[in-house]
């Protein structure tokens, strides 16, 4: 058997190519386990999204409970609150800490962003301390159970957290609720090993006593063995709170708000001020809730709960029990005040006359727009017009665009006003196509993509060509890693773009000479700005109506790169090189548009929505112009507000004649 075996390797061998086959038997076959998941996951999607939104409602009810809470009570009173139990718990050192982390996330204007992310936070504890000790405890009892689930425990460490993002959203949709489920995914298994560890390692000794005393089972579980684990667990949670905060910035990309939304905000805008804002409030916020969990972990070294803090303090008074009520007294009537005192600002509301007809009274509506701040102000506009109609107009999601289709597909969002018509082919198209959605009207046309250089070297080399890039000598002249290809900043893994630049560098031979640097765009686009600021030369994608253009004007600054012809993916080859040209110049991408994309659902239901959506119209020199708004500082989402309402103020017989004849659809 040994030579038969021997000489069918020896054969293979000699064979044209098998030599190659037998080096790399990989190449024989590959597990189509890509496949099987995304079958399993659609299988889910199709039949059981109803009931995997289902067992979502007790965390929606306890999130927007705790939401509430924290967000109705006046910041003042809250604080007194906070600090108030911070010094029971942990003593006045962390109270202080408390109040002043606190206080300077107020003043840095992202009270109302940190309250939304501790109640994120402390419901996603709620319902890991629930499954967590609940199974750390089966664990403990059985050594069956702790085999079955210790490596589905090390799958959920170390699987990237992005890997379970989208199916989370394709069963449970979008927003804060599909935030939680994956922050638990994330922050659960610490506490299920610790409660394990802990109870495990209860003495023998005081186990067999215990017995010894009659003890039943559940007696000895809840009275000895969880009392004396108990430092051991409230370690696990306080694991539990610190990973969970670290997945803010995570959950984000799916819709989740809070002090992550401001990070992704501040990335997406290249605002590295409004991204420190938003990581060091939740660094702030996570010393904060360790130092007390931490402390309340040691509780056996603490003095007795009664004798500390300001229940101590009124206790030990000789009018302990005075004081005690003109306090109880005193916290609920200014509780009750400030309930009905404070109120939360608003989003701008916009005047309607009550005698017209208000076609969307009553509806609810969601946009959705991508990391890229720039896109909120063309999404604000139609959200006015909408107002004007009478919907009730949520906060815009921030999402990815992959994500943000998946959502509209499955009703989870109302519409898109950033779709680039041909850019975006393909995530309408895996998201249901024209079953599930509707491409509407032209918010903007004549856009424009490519590749850029620096002026400055292209007129030294008379580069004009992406083509040229092929001479290793040309290609060196932008290599900012040393490895002796150009460095071609690209664009977020997911955009269609990503796709194209790869196909461009296969179709023009220059995968040897250049490689496209990935990850999120506005953060590479800022080393190609700094470079440019040093002298160094530059090649990077871009498009317009973009702020960059702003930053490096083409033909001042930069110019565009022509392609030595028309090579387009399969979605797109329908296209002729007259489609990517522009002023005799091939770009190599195809000159887009960008439409509305709305759930097929919504439209059917909301003839006045559809029919503004097939009527808003702006031009792409206002959108430049708006965005070099955005560029000299006006970046906030109340100053994009104010450019849309701007906007609507210079062209208002048209908005308003958009309006009139949306609400006689």
């Amino acid at each position: 058997m040994l030579k038969s075996l021997t000489l069918s390797v020896f054969l293979t061998a000699k064979s044209q190519g098998g030599l190659d086959i037998v080096l790399n038997p990989f190449e024989l076959y590959t597990l189509p386990l890509q496949q099987w998941i995304t079958a399993a996951v659609n299988f889910l999607v199709d039949n059981f999204r109803p009931f995997f939104q289902g067992i979502s409602l007790p965390i929606s009810i306890t999130l927007e409970s705790i939401e509430w809470l924290l967000l109705s009570i006046p910041p003042l009173i809250l604080l007194i609150l906070i600090a108030l139990i911070a010094w029971q718990l942990a003593g006045g050192r962390i109270a202080i800490y408390s109040v002043a982390a606190l206080s300077l996330i107020g003043f840095l204007g992202a009270w109302t962003q940190a309250m939304v992310s501790l109640s994120l936070v402390v419901t996603a504890v709620v319902f890991c301390m629930v499954i967590g000790i609940t199974f750390g405890i089966a664990c403990a009892s059985s050594d069956r159970i702790e085999k079955v689930l210790r490596p589905l425990l090390d799958a959920m460490q170390t699987l990237p957290s992005f890997v379970y993002l989208v199916p989370v959203v394709m069963l449970f949709g979008i927003g804060a609720v599909p935030g939680v489920m994956a922050t638990c995914v994330f922050a659960i298994p610490p506490l299920i090993r610790l409660t394990n560890l802990g109870i495990r390692q209860v003495s023998t000794e005081v186990v067999e006593a215990a017995i010894a005393f009659g003890s039943t089972p559940t007696q000895m579980l809840f009275e000895v063995q969880i009392p004396l684990a108990m430092p051991t667990i409230l370690a696990g949670v306080n694991q539990a709170i610190l990973l969970a905060l670290s997945m803010s910035v995570v959950t984000s990309m799916i819709g989740v708000g809070g002090l992550g939304q401001m990070v992704l905000q501040g990335l997406g805008r290249v605002n590295v001020g409004l991204a420190a804002v938003g990581g060091l409030s939740i660094v702030l916020i996570a010393v904060m809730l360790d130092r007390i969990t931490q402390i309340v972990s040691q509780g056996n070294n603490q003095i007795p709960w009664l004798q500390r803090g300001p229940i101590g303090l009124v206790r030990s008074s000789s009018t302990g029990q005075k004081v005690t009520g003109a306090i109880v007294s005193g916290t609920v009537l200014l509780a009750l005040l400030g309930f009905i005192t404070w109120q939360q600002p608003s989003q701008a509301q916009v005047t309607t006359d009550s005698n017209l007809a208000m076609p969307g009274k009553g509806v609810s509506v969601q946009s959705v727009y991508s990391s890229l701040q720039e896109e909120q102000f063309q999404t604000e506009i139609v959200n006015i017009g909408l107002e004007k109609l009478g919907y009730t107009i949520k906060e815009p999601k921030q999402i990815e665009y992959v994500t943000a289709y998946l959502a509209l597909g499955n009703g989870d969002l109302d519409y898109t006003a950033v779709n680039w018509d041909i850019g975006h082919r393909p995530f309408v198209e895996k998201s249901g196509g024209d079953q599930k959605l509707e491409r509407l009207g032209v918010i903007t046309s004549d856009l424009w993509q490519g590749y850029q250089i620096d002026k400055k070297t292209a007129d030294k080399y008379n580069i004009t060509s992406l083509e040229q890039l092929k001479d290793p000598k040309i290609a060196k002249l932008f290599d900012s890693d040393g490895d002796g290809k150009a460095n071609l900043i690209g664009c977020n893994s997911g955009w269609f773009c990503e796709i194209m630049i790869e196909h461009h560098l296969k179709a023009y031979g220059l995968e040897d000479t250049v490689e496209q640097d990935q990850g999120t765009y506005s953060a590479l686009i800022v080393d190609a700005i700094t470079r440019y600021n040093q002298g160094q030369p530059i090649l990077y994608y871009t498009w317009t109506p973009m702020w960059m253009a702003a930053v490096l004007k083409p033909d001042q600054d930069v110019v565009w790169l022509e392609v030595p012809f028309t090579d387009l993916p399969e979605s797109q080859k329908d296209l002729t090189a007259k489609d990517t040209s522009v002023n005799g110049k091939n770009l190599g991408f195809a000159i887009d548009r960008i439409r509305i994309v709305a759930n097929k659902k919504f439209v059917s239901a909301n003839p006045a929505a559809k029919r503004l959506f097939e009527l808003i119209h702006i031009p792409v020199q206002d959108i430049n112009t708006q965005n070099e708004l955005l560029n000299q500082g006006e970046d906030s989402s109340k100053d994009i507000r104010h450019h849309a309402e701007e906007w609507i103020e210079n062209h208002q017989d048209l908005f308003d004649s958009w309006v009139e004849d949306a609400r006689n659809a």
